[in-house]
């Protein structure tokens, strides 16, 4: 099976481990491995970039992609579905979630708090979904904890509320994952951004216990512990963040439903606010 990574940051390269020595494996990188021209088509292309890399990465999908090919994002947030369905075709394309703790080291190595687990969501197209078990299967031999579904919109609503309650403010108090437990200030706040985005999915359709949500985030931070969160990261670089598929994207489908999450609002305004000071 060929399979294209698309971006080759910490989560890109978690998949290529899995799959090296399983998979031909074709490693895209717009800064460090550009495109070649008269690439032969993938089975799979696996988006792994930041949100804000979705349309550079649907674009060489749509290129790379055999006709009985599947379009699989595991990134972060909300909207990539929708970007690379509009350049590769709706029914070609997986909604996927992976959890791991995973980022580059100085010295440019992988650090990863394990092989990971991923949940892909099956495509409507025969084909595609032939494919994508496959991949699947693969990443499965590489000792990733694989769960092919029907509709995984319920586990990224659970990652999103995670990440809404953890990524903005671990960068805004400067904390670890675990750092969040016990901190005076960012605990509450974390406890609310997670309840409020329970609240949000439930009314868009996706009903997410706010106990849930909550235990899920403190249980998150407490397993990775020391790891550093991607947007923390980002900040401490000046990378942009991915606060807007994040926190911004709590806050667009809560105007869809009518509903309000100022809390959601109002982190994505500060740390929009620190990425324009640093």
């Amino acid at each position: 099976m060929r399979v294209a990574i698309l971006g080759m940051g910490a989560i890109g390269q978690v998949v290529a481990r899995a799959l090296e020595g399983r998979a031909d494996l074709v490693r895209v990188d717009r800064t460090r491995f550009p495109l070649r021209s008269g690439e032969p088509p993938v089975d799979a292309a696996v988006v792994c970039t930041k949100t804000y890399g979705t349309p550079w990465a649907a674009g060489v999908a749509a290129a790379l992609l055999a006709p009985d090919g599947v379009a699989v994002t595991v990134q972060n947030g909300l909207g990539n579905l929708e970007t690379l369905a509009e350049a590769v075709g709706p029914a070609r394309v997986s909604l996927g979630v992976i959890y791991v703790g995973a980022r580059i080291l100085p010295d440019g190595s992988l650090f990863a708090t394990g092989p990971g687990r991923v949940e892909l969501g099956r495509p409507a197209d025969p084909a595609a979904r032939a494919s994508l078990e496959a991949l699947g299967e693969l990443l499965a031999q590489g000792g990733m904890g694989v769960s092919v579904v029907d509709d995984a919109r319920p586990s990224v609503w659970r990652k999103l509320a995670v990440n809404a309650a953890m990524n903005p403010t671990t960068a805004i108090f400067g904390v670890t994952n675990g750092g969040l437990l016990g901190h005076p200030a960012a605990e509450p706040l974390s406890d609310a951004l997670a309840r409020e985005t329970a609240r949000v999915a439930t009314a868009v359709g996706v009903p997410l216990s706010e106990e849930e949500v909550v235990a899920a985030w403190r249980n998150t931070a407490k397993t990775l512990g020391e790891n550093r969160s991607s947007m923390l990261n980002d900040l401490d670089v000046g990378k942009p963040t991915e606060i807007d598929a994040i926190n911004g994207a709590v806050v667009r489908e809560a105007e869809r439903a009518g509903v309000e999450a100022p809390t959601n609002e109002a982190i994505t305004l500060l740390v929009k606010a620190v990425e324009k000071k640093v």
